[in-house]
């Protein structure tokens, strides 16, 4: 297999997965460089001190392409393409003083953020659904054990530890929140924290309707605002199916693709 239709593979492949990245390419070179033009190589938020696929040249020049890249990546694709025009000497500190151009396309998605709060019956059945959607699911839960029944997948992350107020304030602000755990204190602590100052773009919480009148309570005796406390879908999902995890992800999945598509 060529090398340009493996770098070719590997980009469909991030982009099927929803993966940010950048593709750098040497466009053109001028005296020694360490590369001829063509050479590319992929970049991803992951990558350390080596590209995730391809090359262009290793050492200084790759460092600091795969930084540049990244910078890219960090300012979440504002600026979809960029050359640079580097003297190997003198802008990056080489022996070879040859002059290499460098031309990086960065391919940022419109993210879907869904955090998943408990991985249990409900979210065992609910996450390989919301995996074939484009969205990235964070799922949340102390239970070990639980959380590697789940799929591995690259839109999926998996965090095992106790909800605290520090995790919920590092969630996306856009994200839609679900809570499938084990209880009402649990849920109150989650939504008290998430929407202590804003109200995410949807919330769900598995429950009855008599679930729902005291978490909503709880709610308001902690300072929620009303208007954001009637946001709360509770009990989770649209009124179709039946009581098992299959049916409720399905609702569940509904009643986000319903919010989602009518959201502003």
């Amino acid at each position: 297999m060529s090398r340009h239709l493996l770098h070719h593979r590997h980009v469909q492949s991030l982009i099927e997965q929803r993966i940010d990245f950048v593709s750098v390419v040497v466009i053109n070179m001028q005296g020694s460089a360490p590369q001829e033009p063509g050479a590319k190589m992929l970049v991803t938020a992951d990558c350390q001190d080596s590209p995730l696929e391809g090359t262009i040249g290793g050492g200084k020049l790759e460092r600091f392409a795969i930084q540049h890249a990244q910078r890219m990546l960090q300012d979440g694709g504002n600026k979809c393409t960029d050359t640079l025009t580097l003297n190997l000497q003198q802008d990056i500190g080489m022996s070879c003083g040859g002059v290499v151009q460098l031309f990086f396309e960065c391919v940022v998605h419109d993210h879907w953020h869904i955090v998943v709060f408990g991985a249990g019956h409900v979210a065992q059945a609910l996450i390989p659904l919301l995996l074939t959607l484009p969205c990235r699911v964070h799922c949340i839960d102390a239970r070990r054990d639980w959380l590697d029944r789940l799929p591995d997948s690259p839109a999926l992350v998996k965090i095992n530890q106790r909800v605290t107020a520090e995790l919920v304030a590092e969630l996306p602000p856009e994200a839609y929140l679900i809570a499938v755990t084990q209880g009402h204190c649990e849920d109150a602590e989650i939504l008290a924290q998430a929407m202590h100052h804003h109200c995410p773009p949807y919330i769900g919480v598995i429950g009855s309707d008599s679930k729902a009148a005291i978490l909503k309570k709880d709610l308001r005796q902690r300072g929620i605002r009303p208007e954001w406390i009637e946001r709360i879908h509770c009990p989770i999902g649209l009124p179709l199916g039946d009581d098992v995890p299959a049916e409720i992800a399905i609702s569940i999945t509904a009643q986000l693709l319903a919010v989602r598509d009518t959201t502003p």
